[in-house]
């Protein structure tokens, strides 16, 4: 009888060396060809794909311009993708960052070609794996003559190719994450089945926006795809440790960087169903530094939690404490202490952050960010001039002064009309109040905002 593993004709072939064989180079590219595609499999069926650490995206020099910081990933197909350094790429260059990195040399009579982007239309930076010929030889003919017959290249070198995509790849449109809790799991009893090979070759790596002359706008997280590892994992033979959650019951959020290594200290947090789960730190403090010092270096880290799949920051963790950016700390647990005990309004916080871009200008945002950590509560403390609402240039600016969102909202509205229209007449009177009004209506809904969210409302 016949073995069907016998008869298989799709299996990956390698070469059977026997005594007096003519090798040619087809036998040992198979042989190669062999032990990639094995490894391209392992990869992408045991490991998945993605971002598995690094490649950061942050803003470069100029209104178009970004860096992708070192890092490794694997690709759809399985394919190893190391970035073994920064590369500057120009969003407003076409094909930007197009051709295979390291493979040659560019052309110095064919500069790139400058592009008109849209402002505020989602960009997408994205990474693959690229091949380079390299180290050219001289070739010899196949006869008996001397004569050289050409050049060949001895060498294929593993690189990669960042490029800029006007549009998602469809791989990367698949819904939410799985966390670690559906690794083991059996729908309707039966085991799941092999995930399909994607065609694209591409990782994206960050969401970018251009915002005219300002930087960039990076998002690293909302389709950013990121690989689990087990690398920064180790302990040490017979010391006391924590025991290890069960895949199916994790209760600490997972640092994308540290891939699930364990953490020197860790704080509780309170899910928004009220279950707890442990925030790790992954991270050194410079003793005396400030929290804003310590989150302009660390706040984009990215915690995921595997047993519901959301993902929050540690600026947005911070931003639910509320604490003063001035806080100085000369440990990583007493950075830590501001977080014990908070819920985890992740989903709270963000609309609440997309009503306050409504009201508050790009300035005030920053400021929010800088001043207040990002703290939605403290948008009432902002200038009033930082309303969208308001003209900075407006008589009603000046005759305000340096009151605050929250000042402005606790006046009468007749006060702030007068203020603005005093002294006027006819339609310039009647565009002042109604600019006035405006701003006193959004100055109350911003307050609004700040004192739902202090009062642990969430999104009002």
């Amino acid at each position: 009888m016949t073995s069907t593993l016998a008869r298989g004709h799709d299996g990956l072939e390698r070469t059977r060396y026997y005594a007096g064989q003519l090798v040619g180079p087809d036998d040992l590219t198979e042989d190669q060809r062999y032990f990639r595609e094995r490894l391209r499999r392992h990869n992408r069926l045991l490991h998945g794909w993605g971002v598995v650490c690094g490649a950061r995206v942050r803003a470069g020099e100029g209104p178009c311009a970004v860096v992708v910081e070192p890092g490794y990933a694997l690709a759809p197909q399985g394919d190893e993708i190391l970035i073994d350094r920064e590369v500057a790429v120009d969003l407003c260059e076409e094909d930007a960052g197009g051709d295979a990195v390291g493979c040659a040399a560019p052309d110095p009579w064919c500069g790139g070609v400058r592009v008109e982007r849209p402002l505020g239309r989602p960009l997408y930076v994205a990474v693959r794996h690229a091949e380079c010929d390299t180290r050219p030889v001289p070739t010899w003919g196949a006869g008996c003559d001397c004569e050289e017959a050409g050049c060949e290249y001895s060498r294929t070198r593993d690189g990669f190719a960042i490029r800029l995509l006007t549009e998602l790849p469809e791989s990367h449109r698949d819904g939410a994450p799985a966390g670690l809790g559906q690794a083991l799991s059996c729908p309707e009893g039966r085991p799941p089945a092999c995930p399909a090979c994607p065609e694209e070759p591409w990782v994206v790596l960050a969401t970018v926006t251009l915002r005219g002359d300002a930087a960039p706008g990076i998002d690293c997280r909302t389709h950013r795809r990121q690989a689990a590892t087990l690398a920064g994992v180790w302990g040490r033979c017979g010391a006391p440790g924590p025991k290890p959650p069960g895949l199916g019951g994790l209760r600490e959020l997972v640092d994308r960087v540290s891939g699930g290594a364990a953490a020197p200290a860790t704080v509780s947090m309170r899910r928004a169903d009220g279950g707890w789960v442990r925030v790790p730190a992954h991270f050194s403090v410079a003793r005396g530094e400030t929290l804003e010092e310590l989150l302009s270096r660390e706040g984009d880290r990215v915690l995921d939690d595997p047993a519901t799949g959301e993902s929050i920051t540690l600026r947005e963790a911070y931003a639910l404490a509320g604490v003063d950016p001035g806080r100085r700390v000369e440990s990583v647990a007493e950075a830590l202490a501001p977080l014990e005990g908070l819920r985890l309004r992740v989903d709270d916080l963000r609309v609440v952050r997309d009503g306050l871009s409504g009201l508050l200008d790009d300035e005030g945002l920053e400021r929010l960010d800088r001043d207040h950590l990002g703290a939605p509560g403290a948008a009432a403390e902002l200038p009033a001039v930082r309303l969208r609402a308001l003209d900075p240039d407006s008589r009603l600016a000046a005759r305000l002064g340096r009151a605050t969102v929250g000042e402005v909202a606790a006046m009468e509205r007749d006060v702030v009309v007068e203020a603005a229209s005093r002294g006027l007449r006819g339609r310039a009177r009647q565009d002042a109040v109604d600019r006035a009004l405006a701003a006193w209506a959004d100055a109350r809904r911003t307050a609004g905002v700040a004192r739902a969210w202090e009062e642990g409302a969430g999104a009002p």
